[in-house]
């Protein structure tokens, strides 16, 4: 199965970069390219045109007794072929000579022989056939170099362009992120600042409406328990934002982590949650730990979402599931959290993990920020996360980690501070074993939940 990496604004902006400064250096070295392209075929025009006018002055004024510098010429009249003293072996082309003797029109001929290449004209002049033979030697090493020379400098054009593409590509996104720092920043400082004041409001109303109570009416106290609510919400608003801000990827700290222990460590601290909305909590995980590299902080912040999520939007006796499974032949370790609630619209499904994006079933933050962090912690992880749901019949969402089975020892693969209990987990009221039972089976799966060792 394969697994996407995290995209983080970091990552984002450094490949912005890269794909800036490549297009930048892809621009100058075809401009570059164009230009030595245009350069070198001036050049042998120039050449070419030079060659026909040293041939047609040969033709017209040249004799075989006195050849110019690379250039034979031979005249046959009468029958009779005069031709220099010395001359490169297979010529005078006869076929050419026959042809114009014949009164064709003048023929040139491109002829390879001897190591070299000649361009060899052939007419009739003066009542006599001439053919000069043009020995293109030296023209053909000058273009040979000025290939060389035009290679040079390509790649020097093309090491100056990456570094222009790279400096203007830094100088373009600095900006951007130095300014996405500063926003963290921000929402950081502001979150952590605002914090103090809002606990020591929602305590001091906590403490009011506890002790004062009696004193108020009806309307007061249920004031005074809508300002606990919402000062609770809002505590809880600023700690999505200050986690918000300073969720990245790190590139140390993680580590090998057993990801059931994990989720019955939260289903251990909803259990009480769960008995006062009389819901029904069950967790399943395998008989094998469920490994996977990550930090247990934010790993259990995503299971702790995904579980109040589903425990804010189903409806009293409903059920509330969460699954750990060890899937994909070991490779892959999927944890599920299902439910039988109200769910949500699938037309929302694109955008339910969008920041400050709200739904509009349930009571619970379905959308906002706590969607928003679990997609970004599971992608941190180089996991996926996906979300299905019919309305009126609950909602399922499926998170998919690498698993770190393969990477371990034996003496590694130990659940830690939990231990595995085989019974399930629910949210009724009732005594609790002080130790773990056997195993037991419901339905044909196993069902387990923790207590804490």
């Amino acid at each position: 199965m394969n697994i996407p990496a995290p995209h983080t604004d970091q990552q984002v902006l450094r490949r912005v970069r890269i794909k800036l400064g490549a297009q930048v250096a892809a621009v100058i070295t075809v401009v570059v390219l164009m230009l030595g392209c245009l350069s070198y075929c001036l050049f042998q025009d120039r050449q070419q045109a030079d060659i026909r006018r040293a041939l047609d002055y040969s033709l017209e004024h040249g004799s075989p007794d006195r050849p110019d510098p690379c250039i034979w010429l031979f005249v046959q009249r009468a029958g009779q072929l005069d031709q220099p003293a010395q001359h490169p072996p297979g010529f005078p082309l006869a076929t050419a000579l026959r042809r114009a003797a014949q009164g064709r029109p003048a023929q040139t001929d491109d002829v390879a022989r001897n190591g070299t290449h000649y361009i060899v004209v052939t007419e009739e002049r003066s009542g006599a056939v001439r053919q000069a033979v043009f020995d293109e030697r030296y023209q053909s090493a000058d273009r040979h170099q000025m290939l060389t020379v035009l290679l040079i400098a390509e790649l020097v054009g093309l090491g100056l362009a990456l570094a222009t593409g790279a400096i203007l590509a830094e100088r373009a996104i600095s900006p951007l992120s130095r300014a996405l720092v500063k926003q963290r920043e921000f929402v950081a400082d502001a979150s952590h600042e605002l914090r103090t004041p809002l606990t020591r409001m929602h305590t001091r109303a906590q403490l009011l409406l506890r002790g004062e109570q009696d004193r108020f009416g009806a309307g007061t106290a249920e004031e005074l328990q809508r300002l606990v609510a919402g000062s609770a919400q809002l505590a809880e608003v600023l700690d999505d934002l200050l986690l918000s801000a300073s969720l990245t990827p790190l590139s140390t700290g993680y580590e090998r982590l057993d990801l059931s222990v994990l989720a019955a460590e939260v289903v251990e601290a909803e259990r009480a949650r769960a008995a006062q909305q009389q819901l029904t909590l069950e967790l399943r995980a395998p008989g094998q730990p469920a490994l996977v590299h990550g930090i247990a902080s934010p790993l259990r912040r995503m299971i702790s979402s995904l579980v109040d999520n589903a425990l804010g939007h189903t409806r009293p006796g409903g059920l509330v599931q969460v699954v750990v499974e060890v899937i994909d032949r070991g490779h892959t370790v999927e944890l599920t959290v299902a439910d039988d609630g109200v769910g949500f619209d699938p037309a929302d499904r694109g955008r339910i993990f969008e920041r400050l994006a709200r739904g509009t079933q349930g009571s619970g933050h379905r959308f906002g920020l706590g969607l928003a962090l679990v997609s970004t912690i599971v992608e941190n992880h180089g996991g996926t996360i996906s979300a299905t749901s019919r309305p009126g019949k609950g909602s399922t969402f499926t998170v998919l980690l690498p698993s770190a089975t393969r990477h371990i020892r034996p003496a590694e693969a130990q659940p830690a501070p939990f231990e595995v209990q085989r019974r399930p987990i629910t949210g009724t009221a009732g005594p609790r074993p002080s130790r773990c039972p056997g195993s037991s089976r419901r339905r044909g799966r196993r069902w387990v939940g923790c207590r804490r060792g």
